[in-house]
């Protein structure tokens, strides 16, 4: 009665020789990079007329960026994610935006920050960089199955062609979904829920036996009274 939520973790690769670097997250199948101009899925296990995400069930996620914070990256100030849900034959169903930058540090900060982490970033176990969460929400899914996820890192317009996209070091997708609101109590409740059917069950049962069998003993039939 109840579909399972789905949770998905991928790690983003891009493809940064487009101007707008894009990575791709398979649900279902997933189409290659060129996959507007060639039409050519990949498929990963999953029949054409199968479905990974349940129906009517919301889809919300998270996509980190580990960007180092380079002097190119602090100029570059605010970029955009895009993430765009597609169906098997790459149509999009869902698009959603999300600005981003690095968070803002004075000079002062920086030197403070870096002088006392001097050790750890020498000794590398800990890094110049920061991790920016963007999360996504607001589409459920329809009666045309998520096929496959495409993340982008728009390019800034007022930056030439290949540039305004900022360096990170790595990025990850993480999609969960969650049931309609009768489903997911139901599925927040299913061990108590079992238990209570059980017991009920047992119950019942149980009065069902004394009813057949122990009747006699524990009401005695009436005897008719002597004259």
């Amino acid at each position: 009665m109840i579909e399972e939520p789905v949770q998905i973790t991928r790690q983003l690769s891009f493809d940064y020789t487009k101007d707008s670097p894009t990575a791709f997250v398979p649900v279902m199948s997933c189409p290659k990079s060129s996959f507007l101009e060639s039409g050519e899925v990949i498929w990963y296990g999953c029949g054409a007329g199968s479905r990974v995400i349940p129906l009517d069930h919301k889809v919300r996620g998270t996509v980190s960026l580990t960007l180092p914070e380079s002097d190119y990256n602090r100029n570059l100030g605010i970029f955009q994610v895009r993430v765009d849900f597609l169906n098997g034959d790459g149509k999009c169903l869902f698009s959603t935006r999300h600005p981003c930058m690095l968070r803002y540090k004075s000079q002062p900060i920086r030197l403070l920050l870096t002088f006392l982490k001097l050790a750890p970033l020498i000794t590398g176990y800990s890094s110049e960089a920061q991790t920016l969460n963007m999360k996504f929400s607001g589409y459920t899914e329809g009666t045309i199955p998520t096929s496959c996820l495409r993340v982008i890192l728009e390019q800034r317009a007022e930056f030439t062609r290949g540039a305004g996209v900022p360096v990170i070091y790595a990025a990850s997708l993480k999609l969960e979904s969650e049931p309609p609101f009768l489903k997911r109590i139901l599925w927040s409740w299913k061990w108590t829920i079992y238990i209570w059917v059980a017991v009920m069950i047992f119950v019942v049962e149980l009065l069902f036996t004394v009813v057949c069998c122990c009747t006699p003993v524990i009401v005695p039939r009436l005897q008719p009274r002597q004259v």
